[in-house]
C-alpha cells in the first residue's frame, strides 16, 4: 500500500509526464518545475546517507550512487527553471527528466530543511 507521501509524489510525477502530451501554460510548467526540484532536494540527503552507510563499491552502494548521480546530473542540466519564452516542448522535456529522477528518489524519505546539494 502506498503512503500519502508516495501517492502525492506519484501524482506530481504523472503531472510532469502529462506535460509531454499536453504542455501546460508556461507559468504552470515553471511551478511544476519548482515543485520537482524541491522534492528532489528534500530526498537527496537521505539517498547520500544511505550510500554512505554501505560498503564503498558494494552492489548496494552502487545502487544508491546511480540514483544520486542521475539526480545531480538532472539538477545540473535541468535545474534552472524554464523561462517564459522557452518553448513548451523543451520545458516539458525538462520537467519529465526531473520527474524520472524524483521517481527514483521516492524510496528515500524527505529530509526537512534540506540544504542544496553540494557542488560536484
Amino acid at each position: 500500500m502506498m503512503t500519502a507521501d508516495q501517492s502525492r509524489l506519484e501524482d506530481l510525477v504523472e503531472l510532469a509526464f502529462r506535460a509531454l502530451a499536453d504542455p501546460p501554460a508556461p507559468e504552470e510548467t515553471a511551478a511544476l518545475h519548482r515543485r520537482l526540484v524541491a522534492e528532489i532536494l528534500l530526498r537527496l540527503p537521505q539517498a547520500e546517507r544511505a550510500a554512505a552507510a554501505e560498503r564503498v563499491r558494494s552492489d548496494a552502494w552502487y545502487t544508491h550512487q546511480r540514483v544520486i548521480d542521475a539526480a545531480h546530473d538532472a539538477l545540473a542540466m535541468e535545474g534552472e527553471e524554464p523561462a517564459p519564452g522557452d518553448g513548451p516542448t523543451g520545458a516539458a522535456l525538462r520537467v519529465a527528466e526531473l520527474a524520472r529522477r524524483l521517481r527514483a528518489l521516492a524510496v528515500y524519505p524527505p529530509v526537512a530543511h534540506a540544504c542544496p546539494p553540494r557542488p560536484r
